[in-house]
């Protein structure tokens, strides 16, 4: 139960001492039943199995050595070989544990496994999956229910769980068509652009302040407005792309350029932006994270044990890269000669070489090869330049016209809709392990977990001119996403790439955040003052601020934060949000790691414990009604039975029904205790039950 304020109402309202802590015993054993150790946060072990593989874009940060000279302090791989060795199956351990442990702490209904040939087709991923499955003899989960499925992709499409409403209405359909005619709905709604506004944000780092730079507000603002603008319209990805490789003009109008802005690498020559500038453009557009490494050494004696294809290459080789970005030039100027914030501006020259004369900075000696003493530009799978192309308009079209592009971005849509990705880690392509027909030396394997399949996506992607909401659509219109987390036989580590069943997710903590807002009924409130103000204001939700202190907009949802450093008005509310580890986009990574302060914060946190109690409303909001607890509203209507009360509870928390056993363990403590407290005690263990934090 909830301490401090939480527990004094509680024995306060309740009537009967005695029954209060008998209630409070039964409900928190049951929450206990119901969240094991390890998924709430007191055992951590299990899903911290799955972090260092679930780390989507992360970067290899490599030191400077001596050249040519294979030593662990200058490779991140040989300095920790089984953290790279073993990522994939660490991942697939730590998935299966995690869903086998969520499907043992909940109640399910009795399910059979179903022959493979059986589960109807809906496209072309369920063709290549299903027929694989067949054939080798593997079974596959049932269907999931209506309700869980509504839950999930729900989840998975805006970030929010579905309201009372949307079950009752989506439960009763009987439209045979149905959950394909809610995926369209979903992904024309507002909610979907603000819940791939924010994957992409992440995907680019999106970012006011990192390390290497500072974008300021204005220029974040302007990059996460970019972004979001271009999913609202389904800008194709491949104009998305080229546009951000090859923006030119001021950070604070054109948001584009903020992915050039990005690419800084302080602390060394100026070659070290441009790699840092390959770098951050082979991770996001071509899922080629080795290319941190190969741009300090060759691959051989590097690569050897993890990546074919990347020991192949030479340095050398991926200099050519870099040397793109030779001709781009930043520009920084303040707005005034008083504030400490400014616009920067990109622009592309005439003349410019990526220089081989180094030996200082972040990476290791540039020297001249057979007496040359800078590198031309070359894209890694092609050429050049063509006729009146600059360098950063070449490499945009040979990276939106090569396979791999295509490839890179349905890889790291399917991790994100089916939690383990077709190739796992995603930023970690092999380009020399992708066909099952390719011969491979002794003792390596083809790298994705369905060949086919990739190349279908790929194929799927290119032919439907990138349009993204095409195949997160066709994922979640597919029966392979649509099956049960539940798998009624012996589940084996060797399924994971078969896609036996779908697995498990905790929510991210945007997630986390708005299904507490909508399950109580409480939006957040700020109150904060503008710049140069004397006058506080109070608003619903958050302000986001611009670098001058003043007011920009206002946001309801954290799914629709421009960054983790939001709401900076609100640290309730920030660090609430920072428990679950939401990152920064900079040095700290978004994990679904988890923690005992988690579990801390949901029993007890205030941003839980105000919005659970019947005295809990919103009145001071200017020419706005009062806005009351979902336990006031509920509490407030003597028509209600303690059975429908229950239910509506469910509905609002856990879009669902609740079962008859559920309902028969609650029921009895209506009748010893008052309505109340027993009504406000069920809020705060549905927030903390397993099904309310994970997605399934």
């Amino acid at each position: 139960m909830p301490k401090n304020e939480g527990i004094d109402e509680f024995h306060k309202k309740a009537g009967s001492s005695p029954f209060v802590k008998r209630f409070v015993a039964v409900i928190f054993i049951t929450a206990t039943i119901l969240i094991p150790a390890e998924l709430s946060g007191w055992g951590t072990g299990t899903i911290r199995a799955i972090v260092d593989a679930q780390q989507r874009g992360g970067r290899v940060r490599v030191a400077q050595a001596p050249p040519d000279t294979a030593i662990a302090s200058d490779c991140n791989f040989l300095q920790d070989p089984a953290r790279f060795l073993d990522s994939q199956a660490r991942h697939r351990r730590g998935i299966s544990r995690l869903t086998e442990s969520f499907n043992g702490a909940i109640e399910r209904r009795a399910m059979k496994l179903i022959p493979a040939q059986d589960i109807p087709r809906k496209n072309l991923i369920d063709n290549i999956l299903f027929d694989k499955m067949a054939s080798d003899g593997i079974q596959s989960a049932p269907l999931t229910s209506d309700a869980e499925f509504l839950r999930r992709v729900t989840l998975d499409l805006t970030g929010q769980i579905p309201s009372p409403e949307a079950v009752n209405s989506f439960l009763s359909d009987t439209n045979p068509y149905k959950r394909e005619v809610l995926v369209d709905k979903l992904i024309a709604s507002p909610e979907f652009v603000d819940r791939w506004s924010l994957f992409f944000g992440d995907l680019l780092n999106i970012n006011s302040f990192a390390t290497n730079i500072n974008l300021y507000i204005g220029g974040r603002e302007s990059y996460y407005q970019y972004v979001r603008q271009s999913i609202a319209t389904n800008k194709s990805y491949a104009q998305i792309a080229t546009e951000l490789i090859t923006a030119n003009g001021s950070n604070y109008t054109n948001g584009a350029v903020n992915y050039i802005v990005n690419g800084n690498v302080p602390m060394g020559p100026a070659q070290d932006t441009m790699d840092g500038l390959a770098v951050q453009t082979s991770r996001v557009f071509l899922g080629l994270g080795s290319m941190d490494c190969l741009l300090c050494h060759d691959g051989a004696g590097h690569l050897d044990a993890i990546n074919l294809w990347g020991a192949s290459i030479k340095r050398s080789d991926a200099w050519g890269m870099s040397a793109f970005f030779a001709r781009t030039r930043r520009a920084f100027q303040r707005a005034s000669n008083d504030v400490n914030y400014g616009i920067y501006t990109v622009t592309e020259n005439a003349t410019g070489e990526y220089q081989l004369n180094t030996n200082s900075g972040n990476r290791q000696t540039r020297a001249p090869i057979n007496g040359k003493s800078f590198v031309d530009p070359k894209y890694l799978f092609g050429g050049g330049l063509n006729q009146g192309e600059n360098r950063r308009q070449a490499l945009a079209r040979q990276i939106t016209s090569d396979p791999q592009f295509a490839r890179a971005i349905v890889n790291y849509l399917w991790e994100e809709m089916m939690v383990e990705a077709l190739v796992s880690p995603s930023d970690s392509f092999d380009l020399n392990r992708l066909s099952g027909e390719q011969e491979l030396p002794e003792g390596w394997a083809p790298q994705p977990a369905n060949p086919q399949l990739l190349d279908a996506l790929t194929a799927e992607m290119t032919t439907n001119g990138f349009n993204l909401r095409h195949i997160i659509g066709l994922i979640a219109k597919s029966n392979a996403y649509q099956l049960s987390t539940q798998y009624p036989g012996e589940w084996s580590i060797a399924y994971v790439p078969y896609y036996a069943r779908k697995f498990v997710r905790r929510l991210d903590a945007e997630e986390i955040h708005d299904a507490i807002i909508r399950a109580t009924g409480m939006p957040p409130v700020t109150t904060f003052r503008n710049a140069g103000s004397t006058t506080n204001q109070t608003i619903l939700g958050y302000p986001v601020m611009g670098d001058d202190g003043v007011k920009l907009r206002e946001i309801l949802w954290a799914g629709q934060m421009p960054e983790p450093r939001e709401p900076r008005q609100n640290g309730t509310s920030r660090l609430f949000l920072d428990s679950f580890l939401r990152g920064n986009r900079d040095g700290n990574l978004r994990t679904s790691d988890s923690s005992i302060l988690q579990s801390l914060n949901l029993m007890n946190n205030t941003f839980v414990n105000s919005r659970i109690h019947n005295s809990n409303r919103i009145t001071n909001i200017p020419n706005t009604p009062e806005i009351p607890s979902t336990v006031r509203r509920l509490l407030s209507d003597a028509s209600l039975t303690n059975d429908q009360l229950i239910t509506q509870l469910y509905l609002q928390t856990l879009s669902r029904y609740p079962s008859d056993a559920e309902k028969a363990k609650i029921l009895p403590y209506y009748s010893r205790m008052s309505r109340q407290a027993a009504t406000e005690s069920l809020q705060w263990v549905l927030l903390n039950k397993v099904d309310f934090i994970f997605n399934y």
